[in-house]
């Protein structure tokens, strides 16, 4: 499989904005998302590891930038009669809605399958016992990376507003960011901060504009190695990890029945907070998915209603 994620890289300086932040409601809405790229950036900056709660966080501001772009698309819409065909912009909410969409499909597939490591894990532990310690020692773990590769390709140079692509690149940065650390291996992609030539920013899209580059770089810092991406864990997934394999260490050196007990009740609370981070995030994917398709169907019902399709 070789799924597109259209990433904003380059400028689009060779037409003139159509949107500008005028209102004090919108300079507040991008000061919060400044805030919110920041508090992203700064726990992965503190932390070793990025926990479910960063990737629920990721997804929560990810439903946001989409919720401003639809507003976008809406706002452009009002009093024009236009066609699907020959709008771009609309064409550009409904490829970049789908992308997103099939982002939360393959971030819930991804969850399921380290769901389903899990469960094994907990009912092995849970029949385990002197005599299935060995046995316990010699399993295999589950492979969790997908064969799969996300082709992930620079968008064509049409856009119209600095706006619209800086909400874009945010966008793309969330989502591919999320994709490593659910351990989708990607290609094709090399994370670049948003080009400075782009047209003129009001100065609180500038500071939004700001913080995502800064994400970006320290996401590039941080996992990247002469260029290689290196391996990326959620810090749950990694902490059960760490358990199994020192249980693992332990039966195969000598072990007491305490040791059992203790293996047990280790691997057991690893393993409830991996369900429970798990639950959490899988419903935000939910609700950005439920969001985004409310979208699609709001805007194809407006087309509809235009060219006499609807009434």
């Amino acid at each position: 499989m070789g799924r597109t994620f259209t990433a904003c890289l380059s400028p689009f300086h060779q037409r003139k904005c159509i949107f500008h932040i005028t209102n004090s409601e919108t300079m507040a809405l991008f000061a919060s998302f400044t805030k919110e790229i920041k508090n992203l950036q700064s726990s992965l900056l503190s932390n070793h590891s990025l926990t479910l709660q960063w990737c629920v966080e990721a997804m929560t501001l990810l439903k946001k930038l989409h919720s401003q772009f639809l507003l976008i698309i809406l706002e452009k819409s009002k009093g024009i009669h236009f066609t699907w065909v020959n709008d771009d912009m609309l064409n550009l909410y409904m490829n970049e809605s789908l992308n997103i969409m099939e982002l939360c499909n393959m971030l819930k597939s991804s969850s399921f399958k380290i769901n389903m490591y899990h469960l094994t894990i907990d009912t092995t532990i849970k029949n385990l016992n002197h005599h299935e310690a060995k046995a316990f020692a010699n399993m295999q773990p589950i492979v969790q990376r997908d064969n799969k590769s996300i082709l992930i390709q620079e968008m064509q140079r049409d856009c119209c507003s600095s706006l619209v692509c800086t909400i874009r690149v945010a966008m793309s940065l969330l989502s591919y960011i999320l994709l490593n650390v659910f351990m989708y291996p990607t290609k094709n992609y090399k994370v670049e901060v948003v080009d400075r030539n782009c047209c003129k920013y009001s100065s609180p899209i500038k500071s939004f504009k700001d913080s995502v580059n800064e994400l970006a770089t320290e996401f590039q810092r941080k996992y990247y190695k002469d260029g290689e991406r290196g391996v990326i864990r959620f810090f749950e997934y990694e902490e059960m990890e760490k358990a199994i394999v020192e249980a693992k260490e332990k039966f195969k050196s000598g072990y007491e029945e305490e040791d059992i007990k203790r293996i047990k009740d280790v691997i057991f609370q690893k393993s409830i907070a991996l369900k429970a981070g798990l639950e959490k995030f899988e419903l935000q994917v939910d609700q950005v998915f439920e969001e985004v398709l409310k979208g699609r169907n709001k805007l194809l019902q407006m087309v509809g209603k235009a060219n006499g399709i609807f009434r």
